[in-house]
């Protein structure tokens, strides 16, 4: 049932003494929050924040404090609710984390139980977590590829001054293999960490080759270029890029797929993003981590030159598409 006005205030201020706490990396004044209790619980974002007992608790809020520089909290209206001694709650919260002079803000939800002793509202359980952006709003189990993909559609971006002289735009997808659960292994700061450092690399590659970033969501990048060419050669080095960040940072090494494919949005008109800038993504969806996989289209379009060689195609099913299509992994050595 909902609380009670007092009981609200009273528990609205020990909320408000979590920001206080993480604000000035008062690692005593927090664990005054939780219970002295051996079963008290505290739920982080990554796999190993499952912490049980103050002495764990403790550990981790240390960990938290001294991996960023500077780090606060901005709460949202919490919904609150009691029963008895008890009360849980629930909401939105804002973590500003600054690291390395870049300062990023995270929304996370925030969960607690509290349980009244004497005068005080403890807490026996407080769980963080934070949605993925990446998921479409009405999808249960969305992609990066595929929230790109949707967004693009939805915000209808012009691509006309990508058009190649033979009327064609080259599409490049890329995301990181197996992202959400590397995320949850990190956790919220070394995953945003590795991501910007992903990022960079991508980027650099896409300045070098001339390309038009369109959209990027979480790990997955959309990439539009005027030449086919260009656009393999840009993935190339994005692979080249990351594998040999893998190897200077083994304990943070990442496989990236990408996935590439030519429309004509001149013939296509207002399809052109319905079609073929979600093909471009299912094909991305087709490749292992390492891999650059190409249409037929464009490896018809590339291969003549003779620099950029492809593979054997396979035939692949991609959602949404009738029949079956082939796509040339391209040949990185």
């Amino acid at each position: 049932m909902k609380a009670d006005p007092r009981t609200e205030a009273e528990v609205m201020h020990v909320l408000s003494r979590i920001v206080e706490t993480a604000s000035s990396r008062d690692v005593g004044g927090a664990m005054a929050l939780f219970a002295d209790d051996p079963n008290v619980f505290l739920l982080g974002t990554g796999v190993d924040e499952a912490r049980t007992g103050h002495a764990a608790i403790r550990e981790q809020i240390e960990r938290d404090l001294t991996q960023s520089d500077a780090l606060s909290w901005t709460l949202s209206p919490q919904n609150i609710s009691a029963a008895g001694s008890v009360v849980w709650t629930s909401g939105d919260v804002v973590v500003r984390v600054s690291m390395g002079g870049q300062t990023l803000d995270i929304p996370h939800r925030l969960t607690t139980v509290l349980e009244r002793r004497g005068a005080k509202w403890l807490m026996q359980q407080m769980h963080l977590s934070f949605a993925n952006g990446a998921q479409v709003v009405g999808q249960s189990y969305p992609t990066n590829l595929e929230a790109v993909a949707d967004a693009v559609g939805r915000e209808r971006v012009d691509l006309q001054a990508r058009v190649a002289p033979d009327g064609t735009v080259t599409l490049l997808f890329t995301d990181i293999e197996g992202s959400t659960q590397m995320a949850e292994h990190l956790g919220d700061l070394r995953w945003l960490a590795l991501l910007r450092e992903h990022n960079a690399i991508v980027r650099a590659q896409i300045a070098q080759y001339g390309g038009f970033e369109v959209k990027t969501i979480g790990d997955a990048f959309m990439v539009a270029f005027g030449s086919a060419r260009r656009a393999l050669l840009c993935a190339i080095g994005v692979q080249q890029g990351i594998s040999r960040y893998g190897a200077d940072h083994p304990e943070h090494a990442v496989r990236v797929r990408i996935g590439l494919h030519a429309g004509e949005p001149v013939r296509e008109g207002n399809d052109f993003h319905g079609r073929s800038v979600i093909f471009a993504s299912r094909v991305a969806g087709e490749a292992s981590g390492g891999e650059i996989l190409a249409s037929a289209l464009l490896r018809e379009l590339t291969e003549s030159a003779g620099d950029i060689r492809f593979d054997a195609g396979r035939d692949v099913v991609l959602k949404g598409f009738a029949g079956t299509h082939q796509v040339y992994p391209v040949r990185l050595a």
